[in-house]
């Protein structure tokens, strides 16, 4: 018994090593070029077919069957292609970022100084979709807080899947081009130059616990556990 499970350890080894190599060429091939091995090998068990069946096809019945594979394969192909650009543009849009699941019905509105286009945007960008315009961050009596980058990112480090403590360099640039593409000061701008350094700041007093009371009222206001 140990002998056999050896050998088929040994086997299953192989095959898991084979296509791992497969896969990494696969990876190397440009999205026509993998289009187009799909097709050939698809052809594969379509020509096994008549070799097997012991039938005698006419060649008009042969070509019908590989055009109708081909154009089927092809509207295959073209949706898959389609919905993977689609996914890919999705996620330029948010910079690669993915989002928490948050309920617009839990949010307090009034701690963040949200206005109905602020929460239709928010959920906008928490499903991954185009918004409409940017989100504000409004200095507001209840929060208690000036409407700053620190405040944001301690915002974004709940909405944000995995958080946004201890990025690296090109994570932190990916960020600052979504906080400018989606959020905004009370009608200003998000100024590049100081993003970096509060970025640190905020970081570093986080781990500290500095942050924790405005933290604990962020989750609360977004409706989080």
């Amino acid at each position: 018994m140990e002998k056999l499970g050896n050998i088929l350890a040994v086997w299953i080894h192989r095959q898991r090593t084979m296509s791992r190599k497969l896969e990494s060429k696969a990876r190397h091939l440009s999205l026509n070029e993998l289009s187009i091995l799909i097709i050939i090998i698809s052809f594969i068990p379509l020509t096994l077919l008549f070799f097997i069946s012991g039938k005698n096809y006419t060649w008009l019945q042969i070509s019908a069957y590989y055009i109708f594979q081909f154009l089927l394969l092809l509207i295959v192909l073209v949706f898959v292609i389609g919905w993977f650009k689609a996914k890919e543009m999705a996620n330029a849009d948010v910079e690669g970022f993915s989002f928490v699941k948050l309920s617009s019905k839990k949010i307090d509105k009034e701690y963040f100084g949200f206005d109905y286009s602020d929460m239709e945007n928010l959920e906008l960008l928490t499903n991954l979709l185009p918004c409409q315009g940017k989100i504000v961050i409004r200095e507001v009596p209840k929060n208690k807080q000036p409407g700053n980058l620190r405040f944001l990112f301690s915002l974004l480090d709940y909405i944000i899947e995995d958080g946004i403590q201890g990025l690296g360099k090109e994570s932190r640039n990916s960020l600052l081009r979504l906080v400018q593409k989606k959020f905004s000061f009370d009608g200003s701008e998000i100024n590049e130059n100081t993003f970096a350094s509060s970025y640190s700041k905020w970081s570093q007093k986080t781990k500290e616990g500095d942050y924790n009371d405005t933290r604990k009222a962020i989750a609360k206001a977004l409706g989080l556990p």
